[in-house]
């Protein structure tokens, strides 16, 4: 299936079941041609990307709050301001939302709830949402995206269980209707259904071969069963459809990566994480570049093969720019990998004020994380760059059964699995070179009979002690 290009009236997109509020042909299909870029994770070369495609639709209909919506809720994530001041930020970039409609209402309610940081809260306006408009595929990843934030698996599954079948009866021409099936793939797999999760994530990929979501899925899907061979040759394969996906082409490197590292192959993800920065700049890296890297970057510290700092101004700068935002607390971790790094110990202590002003005393979702495993996560990072491997085990291993609540996927937040088991292996304790013994084998038990070259060579130190 080609990349779209036939974009839909204003006529057409009320038939589909997105109810845009303007009666300007160009505005519905821009507003579409936007979409249909966030969806399937690509900038259209042909509209000069996402960027002028949202340019170019708020201009062409200033009145248009379903353009400004989607406008919002693809800005909200990245917008370089601390959280205390996007809540008014996010209503200057909505605007004027007087509407007598339930769409519009029901959509900037759960934007402004998001703003707050009551992400749940955004994710249940949402929902509702969709009990009536179960076609609005803008809502259904907007929820989606909500649900990775909180580390919301069972909803993340859920979610699109709920409106799939709905869509399934639909006409099989309805545009976007492919993307569903990996979208319902990559929470199928959060939830370890990896058999079901590979099925619709096969099915996304015949409907559609360019299909991130489905790419995405199947990739996570072999990473959590301990295929990693099976991974790279399916990425080496199809990677003339998914390089094409250009907003998750740097991610699904990622995962490349973390397939090298399991089979203990560094130079290759050395090799990965060199290449994102021939590729960046400061103007084009974005929150998944960058938390890519820093991952990455920490991941290879811990298999003894840390990087060259002289890489890294690109991650610096981003660090700079979103130093005191704290929109996500799994960010917020990433820029710790980079602070332990490469920053110097006063912006360390910025970091550190700014984050607790803005999460001791907050109600909000992530305010409550923050309070729960946050703040000892951050207190492991540390204990762990001072060689105190033992203290790491003792405040990580009591919390690492509620590291899902951080946001991510189970692939992202798996550095933090992997900090417990060094720290378990190399602490001084031999209770604790114990508990990483059952570590080891109750992580090669989940990821099925093919060995980790990575948990062998963990293993080894054990016996080596």
């Amino acid at each position: 299936m080609p990349f779209r290009d036939q974009w839909r009236d204003v006529q057409t997109l009320r038939h589909d079941g997105i109810p845009i509020d303007t009666n300007n042909n160009e505005t519905a299909k821009l507003f579409d041609a936007a979409l249909t870029q966030y969806i399937g994770r690509y900038n259209d070369q042909q509209m000069n990307g996402l960027k002028m495609t949202l340019t170019r639709l708020l201009s062409s209909d200033p009145t248009c709050i379903t353009s400004r919506i989607l406008n919002a809720a693809l800005h909200l994530p990245s917008l370089v301001c601390p959280s205390s001041l996007l809540h008014s930020k996010i209503a200057q970039t909505l605007g004027d939302i007087t509407s007598s409609s339930t769409y519009i209402k029901l959509h900037t309610q759960a934007l402004l709830h998001w703003s707050l940081g009551y992400l749940s809260l955004a994710a249940d306006t949402w929902e509702t949402l969709l009990l009536s408009y179960p076609f609005d595929i803008m809502a259904i990843r907007f929820v989606s995206d909500i649900y990775i934030y909180l580390g919301n698996r069972n909803m993340l599954r859920d979610s699109i269980a709920r409106v799939l079948p709905i869509w399934k009866s639909s006409s099989s021409n309805r545009p976007l209707k492919s993307y569903l099936h990996g979208m319902h793939a990559f929470g199928l797999g959060e939830m370890n259904m990896i058999e079901y999760a590979e099925k619709e994530a096969r099915l996304g990929l015949e409907l559609n071969e360019h299909d991130a979501w489905a790419t995405h899925a199947l990739v996570h899907a072999m990473e959590y069963t301990g295929r990693t061979s099976n991974g790279i040759e399916f990425l080496e394969k199809t990677q003339q459809h998914w390089r094409k996906i250009d907003m998750v082409e740097s991610h699904l490197d990622w995962h490349w990566a973390l397939y090298a590292l399991d089979e203990d192959n560094w130079e290759k993800a050395t090799e990965i994480l060199e290449n994102y920065f021939v590729k960046w700049t400061d103007k084009t890296i974005s929150t998944l570049n960058y938390v890519d890297a820093a991952s990455l970057i920490y991941r290879l510290k811990l298999t003894r093969h840390p990087c060259s700092s002289k890489l890294f101004s690109v991650l610096k700068n981003f660090l700079h720019d979103h130093l005191n935002d704290h929109r996500l607390l799994f960010t917020d971790f990433h820029h710790y990998f980079v602070l332990e790094n490469f920053v110097d110990i006063h912006t360390k202590t910025n970091f550190i004020r700014s984050l607790k002003e803005t999460f001791e005393s907050s109600d909000s979702d992530y305010g409550k994380v923050y309070h729960r495993i946050g703040k000892h996560i951050f207190a492991a990072i540390d204990r762990f760059d001072e060689g105190a491997y033992a203290q790491v085990v003792d405040i990580l291993y009591p919390i690492r059964n509620q590291f899902f609540t951080i946001g991510g996927s189970i692939a992202q937040q798996d550095v933090f699995n992997l900090l417990l088991i060094h720290s378990a292996v190399y602490s001084t304790e031999n209770r604790h070179r114990q508990l990483a013994k059952q570590l080891i084998n109750e992580r090669c038990q989940m990821r099925g009979p093919n060995k980790s070259k990575m948990m062998e060579n963990y293993a080894n130190a054990i016996r080596e002690d």
